[in-house]
């Protein structure tokens, strides 16, 4: 009985070890570290220490290339300090993820397309051969991250250099809130995005007692607006994308991937 328990308690402490080990190791941060309620969530959170992770891991790849690497520090703390001062849960936290992620595959591949291709033709013989020959060099020749952007997202970073910027001012609990620029008083309105659905994003802005919901497809240059409820096909007004109204603002973030999708309506 004594040695199955000498066993059972090696085991537990065996077990215990390794989730530690793994809980202060999960970012690319060190969890035992973590100071800020955000970094204590991410921690906290496999999918928010696996974006992390891939988030470093780009950033070493955006920073090996480019040609200004303190300028491209000094973005990156003005990302973070931007999502310390404005994320507080987790839907934002995602949102500001895939935005930077997005952000930095950009960099890294504009640096890329830019580089000098390599004059393999006048290495040595031997070098060639050795290349050939090793298999992990194919490997090694490719992208190690690839984040597969849909066309929207593709077109919404170029040129090179230019990086889409959030235009709401808070999240709480996976609402947005945006200040209306044709309001006097720049009066705050809540979103919600729920994704996708028939090729069209789907958005609600409240305003007070007043629900829009927001449609619209492809390049958006059209927005469905649709005060609820409401009939879709009598009550909906389409109105042009001036690219300054609040519709406007709000269906650009969707589109450049800065909203993350409510999962409840």
């Amino acid at each position: 009985m004594q040695t199955l328990a000498r066993y059972s308690a090696l085991f537990t402490f065996t077990a215990l070890s390794a989730l530690a080990w793994h809980s202060t190791r999960a970012a690319s941060f060190d969890c035992a570290k973590a100071g800020s309620s955000n970094e204590k969530m991410i921690c906290a959170d496999a999918q928010l220490s696996a974006l992390d992770d891939r988030l470093g891991a780009l950033f070493r790849q955006a920073r090996a290339s480019a040609s200004d690497k303190r300028a491209l520090r000094a973005d990156a703390d003005q990302h973070w300090r931007w999502r310390e001062q404005h994320c507080h849960d987790r839907s934002c936290l995602l949102a500001w993820y895939q935005r930077r992620s997005i952000e930095l595959q950009a960099q890294a591949n504009a640096a890329s397309a830019s580089d000098p291709v390599p004059a393999l033709a006048h290495r040595a013989p031997k070098d060639a051969a050795l290349a050939v020959n090793r298999p992990e060099a194919a490997v090694l020749t490719q992208s190690p991250l690839q984040l597969g952007l849909n066309p929207s997202q593709l077109a919404a970073i170029a040129p090179p250099g230019a990086s889409p910027w959030p235009h709401y001012v808070r999240v709480e609990r996976g609402q947005y809130f945006y200040e209306d620029p044709q309001t006097p008083e720049r009066q705050l309105v809540g979103v919600r995005y729920y994704g996708m659905e028939h090729g069209q994003y789907i958005l609600e802005a409240v305003r007070g007692q007043t629900v829009l919901r927001y449609t619209c497809s492809d390049d958006c240059s059209y927005i469905g607006q649709l005060s609820l409820p409401g009939d879709v096909e009598k009550d909906t007004v389409i109105v042009s994308n001036d690219r300054h109204s609040l519709p406007a603002l709000i269906v650009s973030d969707a589109m450049n991937g800065l909203l993350a999708p409510s999962m409840t309506r």
